[in-house]
C-alpha cells in the first residue's frame, strides 16, 4: 500500500469529523475495529491527557480500550486508545462490536461533535517500531453528556507521517493558532 499524499494527511489530522469515514473514503475500502484489549481501570491508570480531557477524578472507574482499525484483509490502518467513564447512548461499549465507534454512533443517530486536542508526528508503536507516523487525539462529546477520549496513531504505510514537524509537534497549531491543547 502506498501512503496517502501529504495533503490527505493534513486533512485527516486537522478534521474534527469522523476519522474512520475520511479514511474509508481516502482508502476506498471499508474498515473494521478489532479490539485488542478492554478493561476497567481507575482513571489515574489511564494517560494524564485522557483524565484531563474527560475532566474526571483520577479515582473514577473508566474503560480503557485498545483497538486496531483494520481492512477486510486484517491489515492495521491505525492503533487506537479510547477511554470513557460510560458509553454514550447508541453504543454498548462492547469489545465484541467490530463496527467503528463513529459509524456505530451515526447509525444509531447519536448526536455528537468532536474537539480536536492535538495532532501531528509521532512514532509508530506497532510492527516496524520507531518509524515516524501521524497521530490525532480528540474528545467525542455526545448528546447524553458522555465523553470519549480517542488517541489514534496511523500506520505509516497508509497515512504519510508529517515530515516538517518534530515528533509530538501538533500538526494543526501552525495553521490554527489557539485551537489546540499541548501535544501529547
Amino acid at each position: 500500500m502506498t501512503a496517502l499524499p501529504r495533503a490527505a494527511t493534513r486533512m485527516l489530522l486537522a478534521s474534527d469529523g469522523s476519522t474512520t469515514l475520511l479514511l474509508e473514503s481516502l482508502l476506498d475500502q471499508p474498515l473494521f475495529v478489532r479490539v485488542t484489549r478492554q478493561r476497567t481501570v481507575v482513571a489515574g491508570d489511564a494517560s494524564e491527557r485522557a483524565v484531563k480531557a474527560l475532566a474526571v477524578d483520577p479515582r473514577t472507574p473508566v474503560v480503557h480500550r485498545s483497538s486496531e482499525l483494520v481492512t477486510d484483509d486484517g491489515e492495521v490502518v491505525s492503533l487506537n486508545t479510547v477511554v470513557f467513564a460510560r458509553p454514550p447512548a447508541g453504543w454498548s461499549g462492547s469489545s465484541d462490536d467490530s463496527v467503528p465507534l463513529g459509524r456505530r454512533l451515526r447509525s444509531n443517530q447519536t448526536l455528537q461533535y468532536r474537539s480536536l486536542l492535538s495532532s501531528g508526528g509521532g512514532v509508530w508503536p506497532g510492527e516496524g517500531r520507531g518509524v515516524p507516523c501521524a497521530f490525532k487525539e480528540y474528545l467525542i462529546h455526545c448528546e447524553d453528556g458522555s465523553r470519549l477520549y480517542v488517541h489514534e496513531r496511523f500506520h505509516p504505510s497508509y497515512v504519510a507521517a508529517p515530515t516538517t514537524l518534530p515528533a509530538g509537534a501538533p500538526a494543526h497549531s501552525a495553521r490554527f493558532p489557539g485551537r489546540r491543547c499541548d501535544a501529547a
